[in-house]
């Protein structure tokens, strides 16, 4: 399955690829990138790395009501995880986070995985809203509306879903269990009884080491995951969130406005709110590792929606992409560095953790 979705996210990356670089001349997008202002360019460092602090400040809020994270911690540790999602494919950077912010950090790697699922419904929020912001300055496609309209409805249902499970948390639970005993959910013993003779009569031996949750395990991830999304839910913590979380949707629209700027200083600053919000509603879809090409085709389409012409706004692609990319990438090998990991014990410590975990 992963392997599918690995090469389905290499041929949609080529597709969106071919679509960037169609109908243009490349001998004005070298003027383009030649005529760049790098003063601009140098400035756009700011809002980028501010961009990321700002996450390390919401990610610590989202674990209320735990206090005392270290955010030198939690922000090596997000920057590691946009490392290796530029590297490989199916956002192993996700999962690499909930695994190491528990080294550092006296947290569980289920609260830590459910902090990012709330996180990331937070970003589609901001995206969606920054989306509509974005309409009467733009004729925006059709499909383009309806994608928008489908990952804010998606968002607001997964937030009132979170409100449900943290303020009915024993309610769940009981629900969860009255569940488990319906099905009849058989123990870890007896699976891997099944899993045995299955491996023995199929010659297949790597069936004997998938994993199994009894009715105890289950029971307690829920719990983990449902206490890992009070931040969002909490009275206290909700609104911050979300103001904290627009904050940080207008600091990175900023990073990409300068870098607009450095190509077209006529631009205004809704246009680097439209790239924002329409790429990370498109990042949603399977790509390649670095969203490479997707990232590309639609920040062009984007910008030319805007009025400006295809060479500029695909030179502008271009060098907006290669700065993200090269900032988590030195940012994520200094966090690799301050947590003294390389990336054999990394990929170690997530496969290890992979196999003992129910």
């Amino acid at each position: 399955m992963r392997k599918a979705r690995f090469w389905l996210g290499i041929l949609i990356s080529i597709v969106a690829l071919v679509f960037a670089f169609r109908q243009v001349e490349f001998g004005e997008v070298w003027t383009a990138l030649a005529g760049v202002n790098y003063g601009l360019l140098a400035a756009s460092l700011i809002p980028l790395i501010l961009f990321l602090v700002l996450r390390a400040v919401r990610w610590r809020m989202l674990f209320y009501p735990l206090r005392g994270l270290r955010l030198r911690n939690l922000f090596a540790v997000i920057n590691i995880g946009y490392l290796l999602s530029n590297i490989f494919p199916a956002r192993l950077g996700d999962l690499a986070r909930a695994y190491l912010i528990g080294d550092t950090e006296k947290v569980s790697r289920t609260a830590a995985f459910s902090t990012i699922i709330a996180e990331r419904v937070l970003d589609a929020l901001c995206a969606v809203g920054g989306f509509f912001l974005v309409l009467p300055f733009a004729p925006l496609p059709r499909w383009m509306i309806r994608s928008g309209l489908v990952v804010g409805a998606l968002a607001l249902a997964a937030v009132a879903v979170f409100m449900v499970l943290a303020r009915r948390r024993e309610w769940t639970m009981q629900c969860l269990e009255r569940l488990l005993r319906f099905l009849h959910w058989p123990d870890r013993p007896a699976v891997a009884r099944f899993w045995k003779r299955l491996a023995a009569r199929t010659r297949l031996r790597f069936l004997e080491r998938l994993p199994w949750a009894d009715r105890a395990d289950l029971t307690r991830i829920a719990g983990s995951l449902i206490d890992g999304l009070r931040g969002v839910t909490h009275l206290n913590q909700g609104l911050p969130l979300i103001l904290g979380s627009a904050v940080i949707w207008a600091v990175i629209s900023t990073f990409y406005w300068l870098v607009l700027l450095a190509f077209d200083r006529s631009q205004p600053f809704v246009a680097g709110l439209a790239v924002t919000s329409v790429t990370a509603l498109g990042m949603t879809i399977p790509a390649s590792p670095g969203y490479i090409g997707v990232f590309e085709f639609l920040t062009r389409e984007t910008m030319v929606l805007l009025g400006m012409k295809p060479e500029p706004a695909l030179s502008y692609a271009l060098v907006a992409h290669a700065i993200v990319y090269t900032v988590y990438t030195l940012l994520g090998l200094i966090g690799m560095a301050q947590q003294h990991l390389t990336y054999a014990q990394l990929q170690k410590r997530i496969s290890t953790e992979a196999q003992t975990s129910p």
